[in-house]
């Protein structure tokens, strides 16, 4: 009896590692994660008429990528329309550029898609105000304090905009790791003049 208990044992103790080596091979074989984000450029202030400053990330609802962003004026002239555009990127890519200088020149790199909004009637923002364009206040309890908040109903970037760098159609299913970029593309002003940023 006690030759069968100290067989058992030594069986018992061989088995713990084989299934401590089955776990570790099952975690290591389990996906990775892939990585989205957008962020807005990181610069001296001014070097557009109009800067994104927040991005939201995530909504309740699945379709919405970002349901918020939040500019800042440094203009001269009031501004009366605008429009938000986004340029994806390789993660790497995207973050290297969000931290260019204003005027550096742009090095060659790969948009993998993009997007931007319709003119968005602002009313008239001033030099120094913050504006959050939002198309879910239900989910505007994270904004910053800001003079003023414009109501749109389109996301600023709906998911099926990005569908393409899915396998499945899915967030879960990220071909890669990807940054993207949301800035202000262009600038109506209230003296009838217009401004364009060039995509770097």
């Amino acid at each position: 009896m006690k030759h069968r208990t100290l067989v058992l044992l030594v069986i018992s103790t061989l088995c713990l590692p084989i299934a401590f080596a089955q776990s570790l091979t099952q975690q290591s074989e389990a996906p990775f994660k892939r990585q989205l984000t957008m962020l807005p450029y990181l610069r001296p202030e001014g070097c557009h008429p109009v800067e994104v400053k927040a991005v939201s990330m995530g909504s309740a609802r699945p379709e919405v990528l970002t349901s918020l962003v939040t500019i800042k004026s440094f203009s001269e002239k009031p501004v009366t329309l605008l429009k938000v555009r986004w340029d994806m990127y390789k993660l790497d890519v995207g973050l290297k550029k969000r931290r260019a200088a204003c005027d550096a020149a742009a090095e060659p790199a790969e948009i993998l898609l993009s997007g931007t909004t319709p003119l968005i009637d602002v009313g008239r923002l001033l030099k120094g105000e913050l504006y959050t364009i939002s198309s879910h206040p239900q989910e505007m309890s994270s904004a910053r304090r800001v003079s003023k908040v414009v109501l749109v109903d389109y996301p600023i970037i709906a998911w099926d905009e990005l569908e393409p760098l899915s396998i499945d159609g899915t967030r879960r299913g990220l071909k890669d790791d990807y940054g993207g970029i949301v800035y202000v593309s262009e600038i109506h002003f209230e003296d009838g003049t217009r401004w364009e940023a060039k995509t770097k």
